[in-house]
């Protein structure tokens, strides 16, 4: 079992204070915590672009502003430290789908391949917000009560710092870390803007990378100077973004991506399919792509001071309601209006993407509906559109390849008739057998 026990002191008005806004962490002095992390279970995970990783499963106690804890933690790694970049992406784990950042979107091999470090913790009672639920003797004192459940956003950056601190024998198993990033999606993303806004995440988190998140504009933290790393926030077009377009006033920190045709939980058209997912078949159109892309572009801007591209948004009209094409699909553009591409099957009007939690389509088109005089013609189109996507900094080289080999599997099959008609083989990228 690993312990990492910062000994802060808490006082009586700091956690009144802490507990007079419910879910906000309050920034509090702390002194020089002795932290440890002790001997975990090891375990081996396979290897990732010739990098064998190891998963150390074990418990985080300590306490942090407002109260004791004592949580599990998972953190994947090279087995040898040497190996990895110099960065960990830590993630808070979602109530029901846990770890699905790593898992389900951003995923194993895209991260590790690359050397990243990612490191899950429990900060919550609530379902699988504890990171695993089968450990015995997990609990949280502090933070506030929320729905018959403890939260405790702060335990987060006190685990982010732990990871990267000399004294608290997490080196042995992460290496030197230079970086740490937050992520999290919808449930496990507010945390994190949460801890924007307390000032809890400066100095613990390089940058903070929520997915399908809403409310709680960090623009204003920003801004103030509550928060001195970098935002970049990705989500589908079910979400609400009102609060969250980039206003221009912490450009320099602050980036917001928005993908049209997608829903709140789309299809991992990458997992394999004997994994269950009740949204498999559901539609193709998914944040995924641009959210990869977006990721190692918030990674170049830690690390180098690159700007990402320009944030985008969604078209509204003068009533805030989405505008849409002619298909009925929401037209993408930059925070300046100009028109930016979108994914190639919603730009050729395949078919109208309808978002929801859970997205649907429907009027879907064939190649000669299109416009299209045979498949050849089409393809040429769908490759020029890709491109167009692609070179906007929306999909990386490989996610690239694999959507142009998918829109020619099945001739005389558009992409999007492939996924409707041809579904095992859209997934596995195979070409449909002889009809």
């Amino acid at each position: 079992m690993a312990a990492l026990t910062p000994a802060v002191p808490v006082s009586a008005a700091q956690a009144a204070a802490h507990h007079h806004h419910p879910g906000h962490a309050v920034s509090t002095p702390k002194g020089s915590a002795q932290d440890r992390l002790g001997d975990p279970k090891v375990t081996p995970i396979g290897s990732f672009g010739g990098i064998r990783y190891v998963q150390y499963d074990g418990v985080f106690e300590g306490r942090t502003s407002t109260g004791r804890f004592r949580v599990p933690y998972r953190i994947s790694a090279p087995a040898d430290p040497h190996r990895t970049n110099g960065t960990a992406v830590v993630e808070p784990p979602h109530f029901v789908v846990g770890l699905g950042a790593l898992n389900v979107y951003l995923r194993k091999d895209f991260l590790f391949r690359q050397g990243f470090v990612h490191a899950g913790v429990g900060w919550s009672t609530l379902g699988n917000r504890i990171l695993d639920p089968s450990v015995p003797g997990t609990f949280i004192e502090g933070g506030v009560e929320e729905d018959g459940a403890r939260v405790d956003d702060e335990i987060i950056t006190d685990f982010a710092k732990a990871l990267a601190s000399r004294s608290s024998g997490a080196r042995p198993l992460v290496g030197k870390l230079s970086r740490r990033y937050g992520t999290g999606f919808s449930d496990s993303s507010y945390p994190l803007l949460r801890l924007v806004h307390s000032r809890d995440a400066t100095g613990a988190l390089d940058l903070v990378l929520p997915i399908t998140t809403e409310g709680f504009d960090p623009q204003a933290d920003i801004a103030a100077g509550r928060y001195k790393g970098k935002v970049l926030i990705v989500n589908s077009e079910f979400d609400d973004s009102t609060d969250l377009i980039d206003r221009g006033i912490a450009t320099k920190r602050y980036r917001f991506y928005v993908v049209a045709g997608s829903p709140h939980i789309p299809d991992p058209l990458d997992a394999p399919l004997d994994v269950p997912f009740p949204v498999r078949g559901s539609t193709p159109a998914g944040f995924v792509p641009a959210l990869r892309a977006h990721f190692l572009q918030g990674h170049a801007w830690v690390r180098k001071g690159t700007p990402p591209p320009t944030s985008t948004q969604l078209r509204t009209a003068n009533d805030y309601s989405i505008v849409r094409d002619a298909n009925g699909n929401a037209i993408t553009e930059d925070r300046n209006g100009r028109r930016v591409p979108r994914l190639p099957f919603i730009e050729l009007g395949e078919a109208r993407f309808t978002t929801g939690f859970i997205g649907s389509y429907d009027n879907v088109r064939t190649v000669q509906q299109l416009g299209f005089s045979n498949h050849r013609a089409y393809s040429k189109a769908f490759a020029d559109k890709l491109r167009d996507y692609r070179k906007a900094g929306f999909i990386l080289p490989k996610d690239a390849r694999d959507m142009s080999r998918r829109a020619s599997l099945c001739p005389p099959s558009t992409f999007t008739e492939t996924y409707r008609d041809h579904y095992a083989e859209f997934v596995a990228i195979r070409p449909c057998t002889a009809r």
